[in-house]
């Protein structure tokens, strides 16, 4: 049997399909899908632009004190007039610093919309210090007002110029309705943390990320004000730091040659995480917690450096697989962590270095024969580590 299709031509007919815009207002703090209408009712917006003048607005973290109009006005993504003037001459070139934070304010207002066809902002910011130091004594406070075009900021340093800065691209956002990027356009913002150490801790230890990775993580940090990236970069598992006096913990200690930070590579980590305000903070975890990148010390002469390494039963040694505690009792131990201490303090630019202070485990010590007799006659081992 045959089977005979037919495919008769399909007459189409183009149509514009009406699809009402969705409207909302601000009721108690919140922004209300209000009924669908063909008219424009008062009082009510797009929700982007309700969001930026409901309440606080879309300010995260929130502010130490905001008043925030109900206007807005259009704006430009594509520039931005910015006047910084410092109480005296910095002492330095501070242009690239406040370059990459204007670079950083321009790159969120274009990822709000690719066109602004409104008015360039007009920036002026008063800047106490130009000091380029950020550590837990920096002062990030800044105050923000805005009127119109024109913004005003003071800050204490820097990087609460900064701040202020990551505050306004807050205010903007891209109106459906208007086709338009609208800014607020009566703002007045005070602005300091709450806690001088505002940050996370990133462990590429146990799993590398890569530095674009780490970067990304940085930025997102920037958004939310973070301050400290803490690098918990070595452990157990992996030591993936190029160390050039002592290069046998990178060759043990690393998953593979694609895997490991090179010195060149932590310099463009610390100095990327300064145009964000963000210090990088290094721990190199000891005296537990060193086991691979350790191991070499008998075949380099320098004897054990990490004892109990790759032991099993683990839980016998060590509170997590694979086990490695430093060797108390062989002075080349020292001599490596001061030579390491030395080359992380000059790489990381860091008021603070996290120095570990991991668990040492009981077990591992009494199965030593160097160390349990050496304890066993002097102290109780358990006070002792402990």
């Amino acid at each position: 049997m045959k089977a005979t299709f037919l495919i008769a031509p399909l007459a189409t007919a183009t149509a514009t399909i009406e699809v009402r815009q969705h409207r909302y207002s601000c009721v108690k703090n919140n922004c209300v899908l209000q009924p669908l209408t063909s008219d424009n009712v008062a009082g009510t917006t797009s929700l982007n632009v309700c969001e930026l003048t409901c309440g606080q607005g879309s300010l995260w973290p929130q502010p130490t004190s905001v008043s925030i109009g109900q206007d807005t006005v259009a704006i430009s993504t594509w520039s931005t007039n910015h006047r910084l003037v410092f109480e005296g001459k910095p002492a330095y070139d501070v242009t690239p610093l406040v370059s990459s934070f204007k670079s950083a304010f321009s790159d969120a207002l274009k990822f709000k919309a690719k066109e602004g066809n409104g008015k360039d902002i007009e920036i002026t910011a008063n800047i106490k210090s130009a000091s380029e130091v950020l550590d837990l004594n920096t002062d990030e406070s800044y105050d923000l007002s805005v009127d119109g075009i024109k913004v005003t900021i003071n800050a204490a340093t820097l990087f609460g110029y900064r701040h202020a800065l990551t505050t306004l691209s807050q205010l903007v956002e891209f109106d459906e309705f208007s086709n338009t990027v609208r800014l607020v356009s009566k703002v007045t913002i005070k602005d300091s943390p709450a806690y001088k150490n505002r940050g996370i801790t990133v462990d590429t230890a146990r799993n590398f990320y890569s530095v674009e990775a780490v970067k990304r993580i940085i930025r997102t940090m920037a958004l939310n004000k973070l301050n400290t990236f803490h690098w918990h970069i070595s452990d157990s598992n992996a030591f993936p730091v190029e160390s050039k006096t002592y290069p046998n913990l990178t060759a043990y200690g690393s998953y593979s040659a694609s895997k490991v930070y090179t010195q060149a590579d932590i310099r463009d980590v610390v100095k990327y995480a300064k145009t964000y305000g963000v210090r990088v903070v290094p721990e190199l975890d000891a005296p537990a917690h060193a086991g691979s990148g350790w191991e070499w010390g008998p075949a380099a002469g320098l004897g054990e450096l990490t004892l109990c390494y790759g032991a099993n039963p683990w839980f016998e040694s060590c509170v997590q697989p694979p086990c490695g505690q430093l060797n108390p009792l062989n002075d080349n131990v020292y001599k490596v962590l001061e030579s390491v201490h030395n080359e992380w303090l000059s790489l990381f630019d860091s008021d603070v270095f996290h120095m570990g202070g991991d668990e040492v485990h009981v077990g591992c010590w009494n199965q030593s024969v160097a160390v349990y007799p050496f304890v066993k006659d002097r102290h109780d081992p358990k006070s002792f580590f402990h």
